[in-house]
């Protein structure tokens, strides 16, 4: 991602902290529903390897 990408996420996380709108529940099953499309296209997951990589 570019500074510039990463910088307007930042700052959207920001307002989004400092609202007082209700975040709105996820739907049901979506984070299995993205793993399986994952799956399906053949993406590895990288999470726990960019985690242990920041140790």
């Amino acid at each position: 991602m570019h500074k510039k990408g990463e910088k307007e996420l930042a700052d959207l996380f920001d307002r989004a902290a400092e609202s007082d709108d209700p975040v709105p529940p996820a739907p049901d099953n979506e984070f299995q529903t993205i793993l399986a499309e994952m799956k399906r296209r053949g993406i590895e997951p990288r999470i726990r390897k960019e985690l242990k990589e920041k140790k």
